[in-house]
């Protein structure tokens, strides 16, 4: 059975595997160029896949998923071959 608690259209999300935990913040790793910046960012309702975003980042914006304890601000990243 699946219940849906809360639903809205044209909201930005990113996947809750990208979301880490800076002090008593939410981040994720923006791609910047070629580097993942860490980047604070505000979230509202998630669920076990995505999260909203309300503020931090913008539509098109690409973030790092699944970040090891080895990225780090400013690490260089590259794109993997992906979905699409």
């Amino acid at each position: 059975m699946h219940i849906t608690i809360w639903k809205a259209d044209d909201v930005l999300t990113v996947p809750v595997g990208a979301l880490f935990r800076q002090g008593d913040d939410w981040a994720v790793f923006a791609v910047r160029g070629s580097s993942g910046r860490a980047t604070i960012i505000k979230i509202g309702q998630r669920n076990n896949r995505t999260a909203e975003v309300l503020s931090g980042l913008a539509a098109g914006d690409r973030v790092v998923l699944h970040p090891s304890d080895r990225v780090t601000d400013g690490v260089t990243v590259a794109e993997r071959g992906g979905i699409g």
